[in-house]
This record gives C-alpha cells, sequence and structure tokens, in this order.
C-alpha cells in the first residue's frame, strides 16, 4: 500500500481477506485497515467500485469495533478510513476536515508517526483535489517532516515532488480571475 501499488495491495488482500477479523488479533485490523484505504484509492480511480465500497465499509466496520477495544491503537485509522469515505463523496467538508483532524491528532497522541504522516498525507491530497493549495501544502509539509521521522527517504521523496507541484501562489481560475477584476478595478468583464 505505502509504494502506490493498489492493483497488488487488492490482490493480497483478497488473498488474505478469510483472515480478518479470526480471533480478534491487531495485526488482522491493521491489514483490513489498509484493504480499506486501497479499496478508497481504488474508487478514486473508478476501478471496481461497488466491490471496493463494500470493501471500505467492512474496513470501517472493523476499525469500530477495533478501536471500542484500543482506542489508542485504532481511533486515528478508523478517522481516516471515515474521512476519505467522506471526503471521496464530497458531500461534507467540513466533516472530511474534521475526520483528517482528529486522525492526524490521534495518530500523534499513539506516536504512530508514520501514520500521522499517512493522514496529513490524505487531507492533503483531499485539499489539492478542492483546488486549496495553502492547505494542501501545509498538509504535505507535516507529512514530510512525520516520513523523516520514521525514516522513510522514498516516501520523503515522493511528498516533496508533491510540494515542488505545488504553485505557491496558485489560486483556482475563479479566485486568479477576481484578484484581477480588483486589481484593476473592475466589478465585471
Amino acid at each position: 500500500y505505502w509504494s502506490g501499488h493498489n492493483e497488488r495491495c487488492r490482490n493480497f488482500g483478497e488473498k488474505c481477506k478469510h483472515l480478518f477479523g479470526q480471533g480478534r488479533q491487531s495485526t488482522s485490523y491493521i491489514a483490513q485497515f489498509f484493504f480499506g484505504l486501497n479499496a478508497v484509492d481504488l474508487i478514486k480511480k473508478r476501478k471496481q467500485i461497488n466491490k471496493s465500497k463494500e470493501v471500505v465499509q467492512a474496513a470501517i466496520v472493523a476499525m469500530k469495533y477495533a478501536a471500542a477495544n484500543s482506542a489508542w491503537n485504532f481511533t486515528n485509522k478508523l478517522r481516516l478510513l471515515e474521512a476519505e469515505q467522506v471526503a471521496h463523496t464530497r458531500t461534507n467538508h467540513d466533516r472530511a476536515s474534521i475526520l483528517y483532524e482528529a486522525s492526524i491528532k490521534s495518530a500523534k497522541r499513539s506516536g504512530f508517526v508514520h501514520e500521522q504522516g499517512l493522514a496529513c498525507e490524505k487531507a492533503a491530497f483531499y485539499y489539492q483535489r478542492g483546488r486549496n493549495y495553502q492547505k494542501a501544502r501545509e498538509y504535505f509539509q507535516q507529512a514530510r517532516e512525520c516520513y523523516q521521522v520514521w525514516g522513510s527517504s522514498i516516501k520523503v521523496a515522493f511528498i516533496q515532488k508533491e510540494l515542488d507541484g505545488l504553485n505557491p501562489d496558485a489560486l483556482p481560475v475563479s479566485a486568479m480571475t477576481e484578484a484581477v477584476h480588483i486589481k484593476i478595478g473592475t466589478n465585471s468583464l
């Protein structure tokens, strides 16, 4: 999952799915968490949408159970899955923002710097899709810092590439048009 190979992750998850929830072991829940995140990514890429939605929902149900029994280990995972689900449907921006932030804070409290970085990365992509480049930059920078602490040079390089691709002055086209009108003193074209 970490290297972005969604199809490989899906295939592996399908092969291991029979182990999910078996014996209620934390490793099983963690695998289901990543399988659920991967399913969200596949939905975004418009691949196996119906099947992937089922996987995401099953992962959320599993994370709710796991978080009820071990909040310090699973609350951040639950909140990130929920944030990704809400963010994909684009139905409630405020809710997605709150869930991303809750995941980041929970991962930080639990000392899961890699999962804190992952939540920051996912939040950054969310804001980037919404053309809020300032927020995207902030979250990408936080993700990079987390991945540096974690020691993943591959993830640091990946995030740096995303940061380099963000124009610091980038505004959505409508905002640029408004800025031009304000600057030249007109209210319409």
